[in-house]
Parts: C-alpha cells; sequence; structure tokens
C-alpha cells in the first residue's frame, strides 16, 4: 500500500506531491482540486489554514497516478475505507457535510453516465462539480424551500454544463489554463448563488447569474498565461488587461446561446466596476452598476482574500470577512454586503470559525449583531470563551 499511495501531513508534504483528493476550506468552498501538484505557494497557504497533522492521501510523482488508478480499481473496498476514514477527520476539523461524493466518485459508486457529452465532461472535470455550492448552503439557509432550490439549480447547472459544447468547452479551457482561475470561478460562482438565493431572485435569473460568475473571467484565458500570473503576484490593478479581459469573456461566451443573455453580458461586463465609482471599464456607481456585477464583485473579493491568489497572501476566513466589510460603500454595495454577511456561515450562531491557531470555535452570540456583526462571542472546544470584538 505504501508504494501506490502514501498519507501525509500538512507537515509532511514537499514539491510536486499529488493529492489523491480536493481539499475543502474550513468554509467550506474548494481550496485545491483533485490531483493538484504542490507547489511552495500551495502548501505555504495549506498551512496557514490547516494544523500540521492534517491528514492527506498523495502519491510523490505524476508516474505513480496510475499505480493508484489501478490498486484502488482492484482494491475497492480497501480504497472505500481509506477515503472514509479521511473524510472522518476532516469532517471533525472543517464541521462540513463533506460525502465520498466530493472525494471520489468512483469510490461513491455514482451511477455511470451514458451520454457521450456528459460523460466526457465528468470524466473531465468532476461528477458534480458545482458539489461545494451545495453543501455551503446546506449550511447557510434554514428554509426548506431555499434548499430544494439550490439542489435543483445546482442539478440544473450541470446539466446545461454538460449539454452545451461551447460552454463545456470553455469550462475545461479554465481548468486547463490556471488552477486559480478555476477554483476561484467555482467558488465565486457558490457565493453569488447563495447571495442571489438570498435575494429571492428567480429560477431563470440564477441560472444567469451562476453562468455569469463561473465565466467572469473566462478572458484571462485569451492573454499569454505569463502576463496572467505577473497580474496575480503584483497585486496591481492592470486597467488594459482587465479591460481586455472583459472583452474577451463577451467575445467568447457569444458563442454559446445560453451566455448571450443581457443578465449574463451586463454581469460580467460591471464586475470590476466598484461602488463609489472607482471602478472599471466605466466607473460606475451604485445601482447604475448591475446588480449581477455587484454580487461577483463581492464574492470575488471575499474567495481571493481567503483563497491567496492575489500576492500570495491567504487570510482566515473572518479575517477576509473583515477586509471585505472595509471596502462596505467604496468597492462593495453595503445592501449586498449585509446579505452575505447575514447568509455567510462565518458568523452564524451555531457555526464553528477557524480561530488563527487553527482551532475551532463556536460563535455563542453577540453584543449587538445589528451593528456589530463581525464581533461574534465564541467557545472554544475546551470550555473557553472569547469576545472576539476585543482584538478589534
Amino acid at each position: 500500500m505504501d508504494a501506490v499511495y502514501q498519507v501525509k501531513t500538512v507537515r509532511e508534504l514537499r514539491m510536486n506531491d499529488i493529492v489523491l483528493h480536493p481539499i475543502y476550506r474550513p468554509d467550506g468552498l474548494l481550496f485545491v482540486r483533485k490531483y493538484k501538484r504542490m507547489t511552495e505557494s500551495v502548501i505555504g497557504h495549506l498551512r496557514k489554514h490547516f494544523p500540521a497533522d492534517y491528514p492527506l492521501l498523495v502519491v510523490e510523482s505524476e508516474e505513480k497516478l496510475q499505480p493508484f488508478h489501478q490498486w484502488k480499481e482492484e482494491h475497492g473496498e480497501e480504497a472505500y475505507e481509506q477515503f472514509r476514514h479521511l473524510l472522518t477527520i476532516h469532517q471533525r476539523y472543517t464541521n462540513l457535510p463533506l460525502s465520498m461524493e466530493m472525494y471520489d466518485e468512483q469510490l461513491a459508486k455514482r451511477a455511470r453516465v451514458t451520454d457521450e457529452k456528459q460523460d466526457r465532461f465528468f470524466q473531465a472535470i468532476h461528477p458534480n462539480v458545482f458539489m461545494p455550492m451545495w453543501n455551503v448552503c446546506i449550511q447557510t439557509f434554514d428554509s426548506p424551500r431555499m434548499l430544494k432550490r439550490m439542489k435543483q439549480l445546482n442539478e440544473q447547472l450541470n446539466r446545461v454544463i454538460a449539454s452545451d459544447e461551447t460552454i463545456l468547452s470553455l469550462f475545461q479551457r479554465m481548468y486547463q489554463y490556471h488552477d486559480v482561475l478555476a477554483v476561484h470561478s467555482v467558488n465565486t460562482m457558490c457565493l453569488s448563488v447563495m447571495i442571489g438565493t438570498a435575494l429571492e431572485l428567480s429560477d431563470e435569473e440564477l441560472l444567469d447569474l451562476a453562468l455569469a460568475t463561473l465565466f467572469a473571467d473566462i478572458g484571462f484565458t485569451g492573454v499569454p498565461k505569463e502576463q496572467f500570473i505577473h497580474y496575480l503576484n503584483s497585486g496591481k490593478r492592470d486597467e488594459e488587461l482587465i479591460k481586455d479581459h472583459l472583452r474577451l469573456a463577451v467575445e467568447m461566451i457569444a458563442a454559446s446561446p445560453h451566455c448571450r443573455r443581457k443578465n449574463i453580458i451586463f454581469g460580467i461586463l460591471d464586475h470590476h466596476e466598484e461602488y463609489a465609482g472607482t471602478g472599471l471599464p466605466s466607473q460606475k456607481q451604485k445601482e447604475h452598476i448591475h446588480l449581477f456585477g455587484r454580487i461577483i464583485a463581492l464574492a470575488q473579493l471575499y474567495d481571493e482574500l481567503v483563497g491567496g491568489y492575489v500576492k500570495e497572501e491567504s487570510r482566515l476566513s473572518f479575517e477576509a470577512v473583515e477586509e471585505v466589510w472595509k471596502q462596505s460603500g467604496k468597492k462593495i454595495d453595503p445592501n449586498i454586503l449585509r446579505i452575505f454577511i447575514d447568509k455567510s456561515r462565518v458568523y452564524k450562531v451555531g457555526e464553528w470559525i477557524q480561530l488563527p491557531n487553527h482551532e475551532l470555535a463556536e460563535v455563542i452570540g453577540f453584543k449587538d449583531y445589528v451593528h456589530f456583526p463581525l464581533h461574534p462571542i465564541v467557545k472554544k472546544r475546551n470550555g473557553d470563551i472569547y469576545d472576539l470584538s476585543t482584538r478589534l
């Protein structure tokens, strides 16, 4: 077994190790996708967000992937038990409703898809690429009606992407271009749809919002990858690159009938506008910015901060929320921000948040949630109680 794969802790990870399953962040969104090769940057982010003894299944080179796949096929029961044990540990740490489906579709014994396009989609990407969205929403919404809507949208999105050749091609293009673009697009789509559902958008509008968010940054795939990487590493606003990627995005999605809708186009064009009128490309202000653009701007900012895509700087979930809060009325629509705060699982009584020392603490209340929604009172597992407003 040791020759086929290894169980390594975050402390033991090395450059070029390949993780054999996705890794989900403590806020429920995707951190790295399955079969991701470890780099110094990714390992650094993992060590910030996860304890040193957090276990992962890895192989040490791409050459060992095929033997692993063969072993998994021949020893399905043993492989299932190993993944199930890993899931149990991860669930205990993240307090998320993780499932075998989210880790390995083959071991979850999913029914095989007979449609050729869907089969290619599932094999190339993931059997349920939007699974994070559904699990985030389970933690967020108490309303059975909202949960039902989210589940239906989750299934509809997979059908649309799998059945539309152009959308499938665009989605694969992002995955092949750069991991950051792929993971960021899926995560922000999850967040945007969560906000849209809380705003009681129609089913049609939610689907448009999901596609607008998913492909908001597809235009970056039309520029050299080195230019995109420099843009991320520098952390500086490159006005020409931003304008170019907006133009290219609209041109690319126009090949799909699903993506020619006005809401999708204007959502993409406006997602770099800022509430105070200092954004790009047109310096629109407040409600003159398309609703989808305002939603996507918030989702992208939060995910960038947690994911550490820009300047290699990542923040814990509650730290990222605080940074976003500072942009209320500046970059971000304060009304949409309040919806995000109220509906996100970062500050919700009964939920758990991650403290800087990798400990989890349960939110047990607030002194004044209406005026200070980012100042929870939390209780650690050892019973100690902390008022987080004292550090602000």
